[in-house]
């Protein structure tokens, strides 16, 4: 019998908890007092003893515990030890109690610490910490570094003002050099549950080197994976990959010794490009000489940037040209044509053209010729006290004409599809039965092998159009003319299809108003 009153009595029966109900109505608090003295007692449910209390009969109410429990987490991370005993009777038979809970866990085989189990602090009934697993530490993950790629953003003096031409334009690579290196991904620490059994680790994530596999090697050195260069060239990117270009360094000067140069890659001259005399490459191109270039007949770089670290004479003659950046320290007499155009000092009847165009903004000079931009221009000043007519145009995009005449190239395009298809059939019956054509139909079937060739070339084309078009639509911004110390009469701003002619000396941006005008 562990307890009896007028209400009901509690028998334990084969470790079951009987709860023979003899009278309705006992106080749950004072069950709750009551049960405080039977610290072995574990009740099934709240809702199953409030039954038995409020109905007379026999109930089974719970479960006698046994006097040391243990409790394993899900994650086996943690086990938990419970004495079920009154504070006094714990002290009363302590040694008696520890040996009970010894031999449960050596029983369930949980590892833990015995001299730590009988130095701890007690509180009978309440859950304690007897053992903790150990988890598992993920390993380090791979580690990337890569050669500093060449940065092409002008130098801010101390004054605020710009410098255009004194950029470390091309990196030089030598064969072997390092270009990157790789760091792997460490394996971790194995971890282990309160059952010491072991937890596998996670290894650090691996990251992929990024390179030009027919410039870069990969090689394995020290425990590490190391880019170095296949041959000498030039530092690039390629469609974010570290690359060494194709380089041609010309010691002196691009004239009578050299003869123009056409080259596959990246060129740069340490002197100059003579009069009459053209550098085309499809890289960088680089003309360090301090004095510049006079009257060259071109500079052209089909895919990169050109950087000429003086100016350029053009006598009316050069002309340079870049499908990305131009930087030059001045412009005199020349044509130049790229994405961005930057000038350090002036432009001085020249014609300049590009998406947006740059002349120094702190002291940088335009006077005379045509600037000619898609979407900006920025000066310092423009024009002169003589008012000689220097034109600056911001084109603008007409985003709606744009979108309309993709429009119309997409129509076209569907329809040149089409009709390759039909000479793709064509060809086919006819190259079946090639071996029995005469030889005025093997002719067709030649002119048709060419007009298909010329199709494809056309959809090629075509396709390449469009996606300038988009993304020229997607980049396209605000047209704006800005200039911060003064322009002069003389000066003609021409924003899309308005014009004006300075009369005064002004400043400042100019733009189309919301009514589609110039704000001069």
């Amino acid at each position: 019998m562990l307890a009896e009153n007028e209400h009901f009595e509690l028998l334990e029966v084969n470790n079951k908890i009987i709860m023979n109900t003899k009278k309705e109505g006992f106080p749950i608090k004072s069950f709750d007092a009551l049960t405080a003295d039977i610290p072995r007692l574990k009740l099934n449910s709240f809702k199953e003893l409030m039954k038995a209390l409020q109905t007379i009969g026999t109930h089974e109410i719970g479960t006698y515990s046994a006097p040391c429990e243990v409790y394993v987490s899900p994650s086996q991370m943690k086990a938990e030890l419970y004495i079920h005993a009154k504070t006094d009777e714990f002290l009363a038979n302590k040694e008696q109690f520890l040996q009970q809970a010894e031999e449960l866990l050596d029983q369930r085989g949980i590892v833990y610490d015995k001299e730590r189990l009988r130095s701890m602090s007690y509180l009978p009934n309440n859950p304690i910490i007897i053992a903790t697993g150990t988890e598992p530490i993920k390993g380090e993950n791979a580690h990337i570094e890569y050669i500093a790629m060449p940065d092409r953003k002008p130098v801010l003096r101390e004054d605020g003002s710009v410098d255009h031409y004194e950029l470390n334009f091309v990196t030089s690579i030598a064969k072997d050099e390092w270009l990157g290196e790789k760091t792997p991904a460490k394996e971790g620490v194995e971890g282990c549950n309160v059952f010491g059994e072991p937890i596998a680790a996670k290894k650090g994530d691996d990251i992929k080197l990024v390179y030009d596999r027919k410039s870069v090697g990969e090689f394995e050195e020290e425990g590490k994976i190391v880019l170095r260069a296949l041959h000498g060239g030039a530092l690039e990117e390629l469609n974010g990959a570290v690359s060494v270009g194709k380089q041609l360094i010309i010691p002196e000067d691009v004239g009578t010794k050299t003869g123009s140069i056409t080259f596959d890659g990246a060129v740069r001259v340490l002197g100059t490009v003579s009069a009459g005399f053209s550098v085309n490459a499809t890289g960088d191109i680089s003309i360090e000489g301090k004095d510049g270039v006079t009257n060259a007949k071109e500079i052209h770089s089909e895919e990169g940037d050109v950087y000429i670290k003086g100016g350029v004479f053009g006598g009316g003659e050069t002309v340079i040209k870049a499908k990305k950046n131009v930087f030059v320290k001045h412009a005199n007499n020349c044509k130049i044509y790229g994405e961005k155009v930057n000038v350090g000092l002036y432009s001085l009847g020249s014609e300049l053209y590009g998406d947006h165009i740059s002349i120094d903004k702190h002291k940088g000079r335009v006077i005379g010729g045509i600037v000619e931009a898609v979407f900006s221009i920025e000066c310092g000043s423009a024009g002169n006290a003589h008012e000689r007519l220097t034109r600056l145009i911001v084109k603008g995009v007409n985003k709606e004409a744009e979108l309309e005449e993709i429009q119309r190239l997409a129509e076209r395009l569907k329809v040149e599809h089409a009709e390759l298809k039909k000479i793709r059939v064509t060809l086919d019956k006819m190259e079946s039965m090639k071996a029995n054509l005469p030889l005025q139909q093997l002719e067709i079937l030649e002119k048709m092998n060419a007009t298909m060739q010329m199709k494809q070339q056309q959809i090629l084309s075509l396709d390449q159009t469009i996606k300038n078009k988009l993304q020229l639509v997607q980049i396209a911004s605000t047209p704006k003319i800005e200039i911060t110390k003064q322009a002069f009469p003389g000066v003609q701003i021409e924003i899309g299809k308005q014009v004006r002619m300075l009369g005064s000396v002004t400043k400042g941006v100019f733009e189309l108003t919301g009514e589609g005008l110039l704000n001069v």
